[in-house]
């Protein structure tokens, strides 16, 4: 099965072997750097991490499909790592690395969970734009309107970020940015919902 890298991209990423760093620290972050690249396997991965840390298996992917994919630290959600294959048979040609939601990893370039929508346009040097919530592609954003984030990260990849209601956020508020709707980040509506970073994967290309 061949799957299209903007698909698993806007689900909402290449890592270093290193763990994550102790309480205290600094957050570790993520590489777009060996064992995982645009032409990395699941074999290299796995003699990377170590064959009891990494697993292949059927994950959850955008309206109820099931994507087949090498999950690294299946067990440790603070350090999971989902990677999607451009052959899924072959287990090769790295399209995508999706962190778990409740990752403590941060992106090459910057982008961590949690961050608001000031937080991000500051790291972007400009407002973006992303789609209203509610629906399966909901929160991600969509055009980087030519700032700091719209470039590859380190090492080449690209790096997509999605946005997500808090629980609390009041229904009129949320109603009103629910949908197939582009927002800028700078709209009041949007502001108004105080939306943050809920997930954010790293993607290559490939020919």
């Amino acid at each position: 099965m061949t799957i299209r890298a903007p698909l698993l991209a806007v689900l909402a990423l290449a890592a270093t072997a290193a763990p994550v760093a102790a309480q205290g620290a600094a957050p570790a972050t993520l590489a777009c750097a060996p064992p995982l690249g645009p032409k990395s396997s699941h074999a290299e991965v796995v003699a990377a991490y170590g064959k009891a840390n990494v697993v292949f298996r059927m994950i959850d992917g955008a309206e109820g499909e099931k994507i087949a994919a090498t999950v690294v630290f299946p067990d440790d959600p603070k350090r999971r790592l989902e990677l999607m294959w451009a052959d899924e048979k072959k287990r090769s040609g790295l399209l995508a690395v999706r962190p778990a939601k409740e990752t403590a990893l941060v992106a090459p370039n910057g982008i961590r969970r949690g961050m608001t929508l000031a937080e991000v346009e500051k790291l972007n040097g400009r407002p973006f734009v992303l789609v209203g919530f509610d629906w399966d592609y909901g929160g991600a954003v969509t055009d980087w309107k030519g700032g700091a984030l719209a470039g590859p990260a380190a090492g080449g990849c690209t790096v997509s970020v999605s946005f997500a209601l808090p629980e609390d956020v009041d229904e009129a508020v949320s109603a009103a940015v629910a949908g197939d709707t582009e927002f800028s980040s700078s709209d009041t509506t949007m502001k108004a919902a105080k939306p943050v970073v809920d997930g954010f994967a790293l993607g290559w290309p490939q020919p």
